[in-house]
């Protein structure tokens, strides 16, 4: 989306610059709420731009959930631990299992119940991610 802000760094970046780019013009506490939002799927119209996560407008609308729980890998905030929950339970597993490499980076043992689920999960991927993530919490 279009706002007043400031324009998001370079396209291509990796999101590991990307997000630190973003906290430092954005503030960290901003971009931890907005990614919160995202993977909720309240996005807002004043929102910072989606190259702030790599993203673009004209992806399909799971993305942004995706890029919410990535921007979260790098940006975090305890605040958002129910989103994270939230984001092991979607509906694309693409989203799941970002969700799951939150888990691990953050070693996040609460949702350690959500994340032995997941190792019975349709999707390969989201199995493999999940029995990782087990190991780091």
């Amino acid at each position: 989306m279009t706002t007043g802000r400031p324009s998001g760094p370079p396209r291509g970046a990796h999101p590991r610059v990307l997000l630190a780019s973003a906290a430092e013009v954005l503030g960290e506490d901003t971009v931890a709420d907005w990614c919160v939002r995202l993977v909720l799927g309240q996005e807002r119209a004043d929102d910072p731009d989606l190259a702030w996560l790599g993203g673009t407008e004209d992806w399909a609308a799971y993305w942004r959930r995706v890029w919410g729980a990535r921007g979260l890998l790098y940006v975090w905030d305890d605040s958002a631990l129910a989103a994270v929950s939230v984001a092991l339970r979607d509906e694309h597993w693409r989203v799941r299992e970002m969700g799951l490499k939150v888990v691990r980076a953050h070693g996040l043992s609460e949702l350690t119940g959500e994340v032995a689920d997941l190792r019975k999960d349709d999707n390969a991927r989201v199995r493999a991610a999940a029995e990782r993530a087990l190991r780091s919490t």
